[in-house]
């Protein structure tokens, strides 16, 4: 005897729209299409954990466990169709409906059956092409956790189910989306639109969609940004289109475009960055390639330009906040205002706004974490911090990683005062790593681990790490941080001609820290440039006229945890170049 299993499921049911007369119209075309969509709608099935339990002809039904998941598969499926019909003619593209329902079903022999499902398939025939129906029972469920909000169609009477069903459609033309603010405050929104092909081979596409989900994803792991979903800005493909009026449908407060084209082996991809609301160019800039290892290719060219996107905006937003009057300011605000005084080498100032930020929201983890650094950025000026400070910001980094451990702003600006601070850089490089990992686009993540990885005496992975920020983010305000761990990576090394070129770098960029001093000096002593190496060693000692090498070796060992396998040659330099004992 079957056993009855009834269980509360939620279904999708997928068809194509006029698949009848595209059959008439040519038949081994429209099957050989209609396997290549599917191919493309389970593997969304499969990738949001449903499961297919019908298919006759052109339609598709499937189940799953999530409400939210279901909806979010079908949403996909619908952006994946879009994509693919790009490449037919009108009257040859293949266009679906879908229609959604949560339900009690009951499953006999691995067969499901019940209202639950005939409600969905009723559904996706109320829908437009391109569409997708919800019933109110499902809508209840999704409603504000997802990106997309639904338009409400009113009540309809549905073939064999007795009451009327309320039904909320979306298509592209209603597009409205949300985006929620996180608990501190309303972070930049941002959409990447469709990148165009400006080939004459539309088989490009592929190429420059590919390049715009590698920057999708990349950005979704960054610290601070709402990055609107694929499936919503990709709606745009191949539209002319008002950056205004799509800023305003997606709620996004800035917008980046570009386009690729492709000549021979040669690629060129152009990307700009917008804000939708005041329509003024942000950003731009344009990568050349050669197609040899395309998906290499792909992955390079994204993060450099989320490298140089995030910056950016995280500038912009600063500008903004900076325009505002001061009163009620939220925890967000005020971490903006830290991050400007912060960038302007303001410490003590910045240390007040963070301090406000953690006052207004005493579990804002970015603004501990940021607080807590800056009693490391204090040495890089030749200032000690005493022992209760330390613990203070120890305490702070600590409380950050716990409340936010796959935050990568945190992890990276937490993770490298714990190894600085508890002179221990091994206790602070896998939070640091993990930050890379989060985020391999976060250049200051990767100027961190350059710095923990040289006062650990791991030179060449120092130098790896140092020129990824820099790649990334050739502009930060920060930098000087990658440029002194390149400096001691080239000490250990005894690569004296780049550890001069590093230092005059660092010291046309910030003269008044003294670690490119002594660096400059090493390099001109090791070079022979004795009269030179004495005039930096002059300019040294009168910026930190206690500068001593038994101090400074003592301090760095000590402090810091600097390995014996850098300060033997720091050592040794400071001493041939006549600095005092």
């Amino acid at each position: 005897m079957s056993i009855l299993n009834r269980r509360l499921i939620t279904i999708i049911a997928i068809d194509v729209v006029g698949y009848s007369r595209l059959m008439r119209a040519d038949e081994e075309r429209t099957v050989t299409t209609l396997i290549e969509l599917r191919r493309l709608i389970d593997k969304r099935i499969a990738a949001r954990e449903g499961v297919t339990f019908g298919t006759a002809g052109d339609s598709v039904l499937a189940e799953f466990n999530s409400p939210v998941e279901a909806v979010r598969c079908a949403l996909e499926i619908q952006a994946d169709a879009e994509l693919f019909n790009a490449n037919f003619k009108d009257d040859q593209k293949m266009l679906l409906r879908v229609g959604a329902n949560v339900g009690d079903i009951i499953e006999r022999d691995h067969a499901l059956y019940g209202d639950g499902i005939n409600i969905a398939a009723r559904l996706e025939s109320l829908c437009d092409a391109g569409g997708v129906c919800l019933s109110d029972t499902l809508h209840k469920f999704v409603q504000g956790r997802i990106d997309v909000t639904f338009a409400d169609d009113g009540e309809h009477k549905v073939k064999n189910i007795d009451t009327p069903v309320r039904v909320w459609k979306w298509t592209k033309n209603t597009l409205v989306t949300k985006v929620k603010a996180d608990r501190q405050s309303s972070k930049p929104s941002i959409a990447v639109l469709a990148f165009k092909n400006m080939s004459s081979d539309p088989e490009q596409d592929y190429f420059a969609d590919g390049i715009v989900e590698e920057i999708i994803t990349a950005l979704s792991g960054y610290p601070g940004l709402i990055v609107i979903a694929r499936n919503s800005s990709f709606l745009y493909k191949g539209q002319s289109i008002d950056i205004q009026q799509v800023g305003r449908d997606l709620g996004a407060r800035y917008i980046v475009e570009g386009s690729v084209r492709q000549s021979g082996n040669r690629l060129r991809i152009v990307a700009q960055l917008a804000n939708p609301e005041s329509g003024i160019q942000l950003w731009a800039n344009r990568y050349d390639g050669v197609v040899e290892d395309v998906f290499e290719l792909q992955d390079e060219i994204s993060k450099a330009i989320v490298g140089a996107i995030a910056p950016e905006i995280q500038k912009a937003e600063i500008l903004r906040e900076l325009s505002r009057p001061t009163d009620n300011l939220d925890a967000y605000d005020l971490y903006l205002r830290g991050l400007n005084e912060l960038h302007r080498s303001r410490l003590t100032d910045a240390d007040q706004w963070f301090g406000q930020a953690i006052e207004s929201t005493p579990d804002f983890a970015r603004a501990m974490a940021r607080k807590a650094w800056i009693s490391t950025a204090w040495r890089n000026y030749g200032v000690d911090v005493d022992d209760d400070y330390r613990k203070e910001c120890l305490s702070l980094a600590g409380n950050a990683v716990s409340l936010e451990p796959n935050d990568p702003e945190v992890a990276a600006y937490a993770g490298y005062t714990i190894g600085f601070l508890s002179a221990d850089p091994g206790k602070g490089l896998h939070h640091v790593e993990r930050a890379t990992r989060l985020c391999p686009s976060f250049a200051w993540a990767w100027a961190s681990s350059a710095l923990l990885n040289v006062y650990l005496g791991n030179a060449s992975v120092a130098l790896e790490c140092a020129d990824n920020a820099r790649r990334l983010s050739p502009k930060d305000p920060l930098i000087y941080r990658t440029y002194n761990a390149t400096g001691l990576a080239n000490i250990i090394k005894g690569n004296m001609q780049d550890l001069l070129e590093c230092a005059e770098i660092g010291i046309s960029e910030f003269p008044k820290m003294p670690g490119y001093r002594y660096h400059r000096a090493i390099a001109l002593t090791e070079l022979g440039r004795d009269r030179e190496a004495g005039l930096e060693r002059k300019t040294l000692l009168d910026l930190n006229p206690r500068f001593s090498i038994t101090e400074f070796i003592r301090s760095s060992r000590e402090d810091i945890g600097m390995s014996d396998t850098l300060l033997l040659p720091v050592e040794s330099g400071l001493r041939k170049s006549g600095f005092p004992e």
